[in-house]
């Protein structure tokens, strides 16, 4: 997060100002400070406060562990001792800038009737009032020095400095009231904070909490207990591309399309993070407002509700697993209406027809997606734990008529690919394309006959780097109702092995149901779209175990002798080795998601559960 921290420091150092004025009374927060047209937010409920939050996370205690707070502390450290020369340019130290927050913290953007956007940084300060005097006297000095003018105004009783830089519009308003930090890029963004705060207010200076796009969906991501977001966020980007581009003929032009693709339907999307709830690690809300009735390309978002329980050839180890409830076949037809309003009637099934049809000899729509049974399902699941794509992605796709399929499957194979095997696992057909270029396509010429020859080295290099991955699988078979393709066969095995009762399904696993649980306490009986469900700690221990891998450890070394940064990390390394991954995964645990189609719109809910109430 810290990247440009130099020009993140300056901007930081432009956003404090402080003024004499006397504390008065307590300032309205960010929603009832900023201005109706707000189409960029995100604030920070208190600073400290997440920090606190955070340590009672399954990382926070990670890093607070006996064992890895040592390495954590020298990182730290070196990073703050990388930067000796802060101290001397602004004045304070980087702890200093890190714990300058107190309270409240917002980010925005409004839009204007000239089209350029006003920008407002708002951060509460408290007793750090010191802190920040030493860094206005370091921005005055440095503005001045760099050519650029200051000045002072006094807005309502609020004196506000002026940063001026002459011959561009990059001014920067600034004041502090209240022990808050104010900085913004316009004198009516000042004027309104001012107005607002000062109670001068008319009834046109609306604030963001007047916004009904804002209010709907800040109200959808506060949880069914009233859990406080320490984090929220909100945007309308449409508003904010129409009022940018106002002088922009082709922008402008792509606008009006959007009517016919019913992108105007889209309101806006903000949601919330909630950090250590009462029972949870963390908490999650995203929130895609949408009109009603929608229209063009929101129509193609079919989804349905359904039963989550995984199905019956799910493997228990699955570290993935998602499903949801999506009506290919309406999708279908809601592409090919969007296709050809804008290119043309029969446009779309000419293409289907020129480029799928003809070539494979089907009819892509009645014979494919037509069969498909209205649930798709996503799993990851571990096959080799040596290679950097030792994970492999299946998908399941439900169909209304298995065996009918499976004739139309087999059929298509014996008349239109030869190429693909059919092969048997357990009884069970499943089909494999060649590994390599299709027989009869050709195969690349590596080394054509006036090239040079390959360097020795250059091809053990090659080799070595080719190692750590494997060669994926692409494996395909129909098992119970469901079409599985995945990208290495063994995912394929241990699906079909679940199906017929020779390994442990997920929909038994005690994990699994403490997410389901979780859900429906979240939820109650509503009936979500989607489900997700996924192992933090079978991932974590995925890259735990690579990084500690032999071929890790010797390009960490090699990159050391050569680079500073690396040769840092080398040494943290040695002096506090990491411990055994069990010292981690005692503070992990399991973590899930649900989509709700809305006629609001999409929300999604996200979470983890804490270790410590499993």
């Amino acid at each position: 997060m810290f990247f440009e921290l130099k020009s993140y420091l300056l901007a930081l150092v432009a956003f404090t100002v402080i003024s004499s004025q006397p504390v008065q009374a307590e300032r309205p927060t960010a929603p009832n400070l900023l201005p109706y047209n707000t189409v960029v937010y995100l604030r920070v409920d208190d600073f400290p406060a997440l920090g606190d939050d955070f340590q009672r996370t399954s990382f926070g205690r990670i890093r607070n562990d006996a064992s890895v707070a040592p390495l954590v502390d020298r990182l730290y450290n070196e990073f703050i001792n990388a930067f000796p020369q802060i101290e001397d340019e602004l004045g304070v130290t980087v702890e200093d800038l890190l714990e300058l927050p107190t309270g409240e913290v917002a980010i925005s953007l409004a839009v204007t009737d000239t089209g350029r956007p006003m920008f407002a940084f708002i951060a509460d300060v408290g007793e750090n009032v010191d802190t920040a005097k030493k860094l206005m006297e370091r921005a005055e000095f440095e503005h001045i020095n760099n050519a650029g003018e200051l000045s002072t105004e006094l807005i309502g009783e609020t004196e506000v400095t002026l940063f001026a830089n002459p011959g561009d519009d990059d001014d920067v308003y600034s004041f502090i009231k209240d022990e808050t930090v104010v900085l913004c890029s316009s004198e009516l963004m000042a004027t309104h904070l001012v107005s607002v705060w000062e109670g001068t207010a008319t009834e046109a200076d609306r604030t963001l909490a007047d916004n009904r796009k804002f209010t709907d969906i800040m109200r959808n991501s506060t949880g069914t207990d009233d859990y406080q977001p320490q984090i929220s966020f909100y945007a309308d980007p449409l508003t904010l591309i129409k009022s940018t581009t106002q002088d922009n003929f082709q922008v402008q032009a792509a606008i009006s399309l959007l009517p016919t693709l019913g992108v105007d339907g889209f309101k806006a999307v903000g949601g919330s993070i909630i950090v250590a709830p009462p029972g949870f690690d963390t908490m999650a809300h995203f929130h895609l407002s949408l009109g009603s009735p929608r229209r063009g390309v929101f129509n193609l978002l079919t989804f349905g509700e359904g039963d989550m329980t995984p199905e019956d050839w799910v493997s228990n180890e699955v570290m993935n697993y998602n499903t949801i409830y999506w009506d290919l076949e309406q999708s279908y037809t809601e592409l090919t209406k969007i296709v050809d309003s804008i290119l043309g009637a029969g446009y779309f099934e000419n293409q289907v027809e020129e480029n799928v049809n003809t070539p494979v000899g089907i009819n892509l729509q009645e014979d494919v997606i037509a069969h498909f049974g209205g649930r798709l399902t996503m799993i990851q699941q571990l096959v080799d734990a040596e290679k950097l794509n030792g994970n492999s992605l299946g998908i399941g796709i439900k169909l209304k008529d298995s065996e009918v399929f499976a004739e139309f499957l087999d059929t298509l194979i014996t008349e239109k690919a030869p190429f693909i095997t059919k092969k048997s696992h357990n009884g069970v057909a499943y089909y494999q394309p060649p590994n390599g270029p299709r027989p009869g396509s050709g195969s690349p010429n590596v080394n054509p006959p006036n090239a040079p020859q390959n360097i020795p080295q250059q091809n053990t290099a090659r080799q070595n780097f080719r190692s750590n991955f494997r060669i994926p699988t692409p494996t395909f078979a129909i098992i119970g109702d469901t079409l599985v393709l995945a990208d290495s066969e063994l995912v394929i095995f241990s699906s079909i092995d679940t199906m017929q009762g020779q390994g442990d399904r997920l929909a038994d696993a005690d994990d699994f149901k403490i997410i389901a649980e979780a859900i429906k306490s979240q939820t109650g009986e509503t009936q979500p779209s989607a489900l997700s469900f996924n192992r933090p700690e079978q991932g974590l221990k995925f890259i735990y175990d690579l990084a500690l891998g032999d071929q890790a450890q010797s390009a960490l070394q090699a990159g050391a002798e050569n680079n500073d940064f690396l040769r840092t990390l080398n040494s943290a390394f040695q002096d506090h080795p990491l411990p055994p991954f069990e010292e981690i995964s005692k503070y992990m645990a399991p973590a899930g998601g649900v989509l709700f189609n809305r006629p609001t719109g999409l929300h999604y809910l996200s979470f983890s559960m804490n270790p410590e109430n499993q």
